[in-house]
């Protein structure tokens, strides 16, 4: 992916004042100051530093090693704080603090100070990675920042991941907070990401104990589900299994440990099915339990203490899933310390808040969580923020977006990797990556200032017409459902939206178009454009609007097809994460029929041979309506 730096004029950002006043520390006459003996993490943000603060400045401020030798610095590193005691401090962690004369910026962990710097430049200096493109790096050449700032950091997790283009870039992750490693590398000097060692979910038959070796000969392997042998899943008691999981787990460490990492991840989780084994010896822990997490959770602390007895592998966690049917905490078995449950959210409403009193389908989620929190040392929370099936469509979920990320954090929860459209390159018609970057934001701090946050991303990337889009937002988020109706993972774009009113879609229509008028590039425009597909697509779905069938059928069926074309304009291919969700071809689908039949999963040989025929009473249609109307 190629990198560009959108340099943003913020006149918010200027300090006007032409030299520092007593309680001010001129960074223009400053020098970076890193140790001899600074780690490679400290040293490269030092770097960044630099890189950042010249690009602000238009200067050239020095990184030297003798503390003596500037009156003006910005000290960054251990070595320069030595006061400061991180011994039992969270990676990550750091400390801001400054004088007149001196910042100083210190962290622990392989990223504490990596995160400081980032810290320093968007609080105190004005820039801000909103999308791995679009980075604001304001102009001042006379910067100062604060003296007397005093500003600590722990994480409020240790594991944070989105998935969607900024969220693989290591630069937006590295500034925005991201820790996760399964869609980006982060080098040894960006303090490594915390990585899943073969495969972060599904490795169970998947790249465990594998059918295509050992279900010939040893059906006795996989799971009894309803009478048969299935390849689906392991029967988790076979004590076989146990020692081929444990050796080919020791193997992959072997291949791919790092022991400098704080911690690395080996998954053991459950393939995507419900076939979970029902033989004598996996439904009696089961029984003892009252869930099938009974038998998962034993099997994974069992692994996880075979492996530790090798002594080998101190900073490798286990990691297993709280998924469907395992989703319910065990009663008799606990997880060890150093084994992660990653729970599930994939049935709950993400248009009510979890916790939300009157939302059914919430409360059981609730109790899990609150379960699962009580027995396990590292809770990790497997969140979604898409409609799988329909990913171009609008999905308002932004409204629960902070509070959930606080009722995560509120119960103990350890890391958090928040789902989202994952392919949205081949699916950039919505808002993945304002999602993408608030969810960060979210994780950095659930606390934060959410409307805030979400107005200057607005702002950054669509221009002055982003007040227009943020309204738009909250109109949506306010009735993304009701009492009674829900914001599923699945949700039918026709049902979706529940409490919009007539006067409202009247006013959503007319800010897309101010949101328009105001964009000052071709950039924003476009922009502006993408975004607002989602709002046609829901429109087309519900048949309002220009998509109204009351009205003559060529003005319907051309804003269908002009949707089609924008669609293919911005690159759109596939409409959902489903196997046969890519966009389909077909003009007489396109100008016709619903929405979500736009996809290859319908592209019956009916169609093709219809299509020239519907094509001439298409542009029959729009000569008879230009005859009367033009």
């Amino acid at each position: 992916m190629s990198f560009a730096v959108a340099v943003i004029l913020t006149a918010s950002c200027f300090t006007v004042a032409a030299s520092a006043k007593e309680n001010e520390f001129d960074v223009t006459k400053s020098a970076i100051v890193t140790d001899e003996s600074a780690t490679i993490q400290e040293n490269y943000a030092a770097e960044k530093l630099k890189y950042y603060l010249d690009k602000i400045t238009g200067g050239n401020i020095p990184i030297i090693t003798d503390s003596d030798a500037a009156e003006y610095k910005i000290s960054v590193g251990a070595a320069n704080s030595p006061d400061t005691d991180f011994s039992t401090a969270a990676d990550g962690s750091y400390i801001i603090t400054s004088t007149d004369k001196q910042v100083i910026i210190n962290g622990a962990g392989n990223k504490g100070t990596l995160n400081g710097v980032y810290a320093f430049l968007e609080k105190y200096c004005g820039c801000h990675w909103y999308e791995a493109e679009v980075i604001v790096i304001p102009e001042n050449k006379n910067l100062t920042v604060p003296a007397g700032i005093k500003l600590e950091y722990t994480p409020y997790f240790e594991y944070s991941e989105t998935d969607t283009t900024s969220a693989r870039d290591p630069e937006f992750s590295v500034a925005n907070g991201l820790t996760g490693g399964i869609y980006k590398k982060l080098t040894d000097e960006q303090g490594c990401a915390v990585e899943y060692l073969g495969g972060s979910s599904h490795t169970l038959v998947n790249r465990y104990c594998k059918p295509s070796v050992y279900f010939n000969e040893h059906p006795e392997y996989f799971a009894l589900h309803d009478g048969v042998r299935t390849t689906g899943q392991l029967c988790l008691t076979n004590e076989d299994v146990k020692n081929i999981v444990t050796q080919e787990a020791i193997a992959l460490l072997e291949e791919k440990h790092n022991p400098e990492a704080t911690i690395q991840i080996l998954s053991i989780t459950q393939a995507d099915n419900g076939e979970y084994c029902q033989c004598e010896s996996c439904a009696a822990l089961d029984a003892a339990n009252g869930s099938q997490a009974g038998t998962m959770l034993t099997f994974v602390n069992e692994i996880a203490d075979r492996i530790k007895a090798t002594g080998k592998y101190n900073n490798i966690v286990f990691d297993t899933f709280a998924y469907q049917y395992t989703r319910k905490a065990p009663t008799n078995v606990v997880p060890r310390e150093d084994v992660i449950v990653r729970l599930c959210s994939i049935e709950c409403c993400f248009g009510h808040t979890l916790d939300d009193a009157d939302c059914s389908e919430n409360k059981a989620f609730m109790q899990d969580l609150s379960d699962w929190s009580k027995i396990c040392n590292r809770l990790y929370i497997w969140n979604y923020n898409l409609n799988c099936d329909e990913s171009v469509n609008i999905y308002a979920n932004f409204g629960t977006m902070q509070r959930n990320t606080q009722i995560f954090y509120e119960h103990n929860v350890k890391g958090i990797y928040q789902q989202g459209v994952f392919y949205i390159a081949e699916c950039d018609a919505e808002f993945g990556e304002m999602k993408n970057y608030l969810l960060a934001k979210l994780m950095q701090d659930p606390y934060l200032d959410f409307d805030a946050e979400m107005l200057n991303y607005a702002l950054a990337v669509y221009g002055p017409g982003g007040k227009y889009i943020k309204e738009f937002i909250d109109i949506t988020t306010k009735r993304s459902v009701t009492k009674y109706r829900h914001l599923q993972l699945e949700q039918d774009s026709r049902y979706s939206l529940p409490g919009i009113t007539l006067s409202e879609i009247k006013r959503c229509n007319e800010l897309w178009e101010l949101a328009k008028a105001e964009a000052e590039t071709d950039e924003q425009l476009n922009r502006i454009r993408r975004s607002e597909l989602c709002w046609r697509y829901w429109k087309c779905s519900n048949h309002s609007t220009e998509f109204s069938r009351l009205q003559h059928p060529y003005l319907w069926m051309k804003a269908n097809k002009d949707l089609y074309n924008d669609f293919v304009e911005f690159g759109v291919t596939r409409m959902g994460e489903r196997p046969n969700h890519e966009l389909s071809s077909n003009d007489l689908r396109h100008l016709t029929r619903r929405i979500y039949t736009w996809i290859t999963l319908y592209d019956e040989p009916i169609w093709d041979a219809i299509n020239p025929y519907a094509l001439k009473v298409y542009e029959w249609l729009e000569k008879s309506y230009k005859l009367f109307h033009v």
